[in-house]
Order: C-alpha cells, then sequence, then structure tokens
C-alpha cells in the first residue's frame, strides 16, 4: 500500500516527555508521594508546606539537581534527617517504577515501524535518565537512533539529520514543546508536529497523535 507522504518522510524523530508517556502527571506523583514519606519518617510540616518547599527548590536548583531531599530535609525540622531524606527518595523512585507510556503509543509506534519508517528519539535532558525512562516505558526496541542534548536547538536537530545521513526535509520531529519540539525543528528544516498537552488533554493526546500521524503518514 502507497504511503500518503507527498514530501517523502523516512525518519519521525520523537521526544519523551509528555509526548510517548504522561512525564507531568507522574512527577507530580513521585513528588505527593515522596513528601508524604518524609512526613510520616518525622518531618514536621504538612504535605501542602513540603510541596510549595519543594517547588521552590525545583525552580531554584532544576530537575536534575540531585539533592533536593537534602535541602528540604534541612529546611523543615527532622526527628532523624537522614530516615527522612531515604524515606524521600525511595517513595520517589517507587514511583517512577510505576510509569507507563500513554494509551496507543505502542501500537502507532508498531504500526510507522511496520510501514518502514525510521524511528528516533530526539529528547533534552541527562542521557542516563533519559535512557532509563525509555527502557521502563518498553519502548527502547522500537528506535534505531536516540539523540540527547543538554539543550534543544536548531543545530541539534540538523545534527540529528547529518547522523541520520538524511536531508532535514526527510525527517519530522514529534513533540509537546511549542519552541523546543516544533520551532527550533523547523527551523532546521524539518517538518514538526506538535502534541496537545495539559491535563484535560492527556489521556485523548496519544490518540490524537495517532490520529494526526496515520493521515499524515499511512
Amino acid at each position: 500500500m502507497e504511503k500518503k507522504n507527498d514530501k517523502k518522510i523516512r525518519a519521525i524523530l520523537f521526544d519523551i516527555d509528555d509526548t510517548l508517556f504522561p512525564s507531568g502527571e507522574f512527577a507530580s506523583l513521585a513528588r505527593r508521594n515522596a513528601m508524604r514519606a518524609m512526613i510520616a519518617a518525622g518531618m514536621r510540616a504538612t504535605e501542602k508546606q513540603a510541596l510549595a518547599a519543594h517547588m521552590q527548590i525545583l525552580e531554584k536548583y532544576g530537575s536534575n539537581y540531585s539533592r533536593h531531599f537534602d535541602l528540604l530535609a534541612k529546611k523543615f525540622p527532622c526527628q532523624n534527617p537522614l530516615r527522612a531524606i531515604a524515606a524521600g527518595i525511595a517513595a520517589y523512585h517507587g514511583t517512577k517504577t510505576s510509569i507507563y507510556p500513554f494509551p496507543h503509543s505502542r501500537a502507532m509506534l508498531l504500526r510507522l515501524q511496520h510501514a518502514g519508517y525510521l524511528l528516533c528519539v530526539a529528547t533534552e535532558g541527562k542521557a542516563l535518565k533519559q535512557w532509563d525512562k525509555l527502557i521502563r516505558l518498553g519502548l527502547d526496541p522500537f528506535f534505531a537512533h536516540v539523540f540527547i542534548t543538554a539543550k534543544k536547538s536548531p543545530s541539534f536537530y540538523r545534527s540529528c539529520a547529518r547522523k541520520l545521513r538524511l536531508p532535514s526535509h526527510e525527517c519530522l520531529m514529534v513533540g509537546d514543546h511549542p519552541r523546543k519540539d516544533f520551532l527550533y525543528a523547523k527551523k532546521a528544516g524539518m517538518l514538526a508536529l506538535l502534541v496537545v498537552k495539559g491535563k484535560p488533554m492527556q489521556k485523548s493526546a496519544s490518540k490524537e497523535m495517532l490520529g494526526r500521524l496515520s493521515s499524515l503518514l499511512l
């Protein structure tokens, strides 16, 4: 069957967070579980106070900072700070192990793979953390190439196309961020598809993406 692909797209690059799985939803749940565990382990704060303080730490140091809970245990009185920190870490990582892809993600990737498209990941963050997500999600076997950068830019996307030995216009970027995933990819000469996100949309996000990709490519 001939593809509906007038522009000869050969490679499709996906972001991970809030594109292949609802990362915002899981991050929020993991933070809440961590705060509850720290409080249960003797940190004297309400859940609301702890969450607000943790959000301030995130905004100041970023999500990749490794000592969030250490700073939190210094901010509030703790019967045993090390116990509270360890409880928070255990609860956070325990929640992380339960991550799962958006519904329809596997079916979508399988259809695209069978249709002959080269499937790749193009994401930003710490490489080990991004690989960990892909493996926990069980999606890593679908991707021929995984491109990870500390910070996305048009030059990152141009580099991806060069490594794939394809002209940029034969690559399609799929992601949720209007600037990092859509605008930068377009500036690099790629086609781009923006996934609508947000809590009211998250349950249907992957279904919408599947429909749009199917109508464009399959």
